[in-house]
């Protein structure tokens, strides 16, 4: 099942540190943070990994089991194209 839980203008160049400050304040606007985030999927730009482990540091910061190298994944159909 998807659900899509937010879709915002990010101000600024899309670098990963902007995009964990979008992403971490959806979280917090839909009081998802007390219940489990298990994974992002997202292509394999650095910017997203950039912004994987940036959110680790938000959740690790408010006590949060979360990990950037276990809940990052890629889209299949996206890698499926580029190969």
């Amino acid at each position: 099942e998807e659900l899509l839980i937010g879709f915002w203008e990010i101000d600024g160049e899309h670098s990963g540190e902007n995009l964990a400050e979008v992403v971490w304040e959806t979280l917090v606007l839909l009081q998802v943070l007390e219940h489990s985030v298990i994974a992002f999927v997202m292509d394999n730009t650095s910017n997203n990994d950039t912004m994987v482990k940036a959110l680790q540091a938000e959740f690790e910061g408010r006590n949060i089991n979360f990990s950037a190298c276990h809940s990052r994944l890629w889209c299949m159909p996206h890698t499926i194209h580029l190969a």
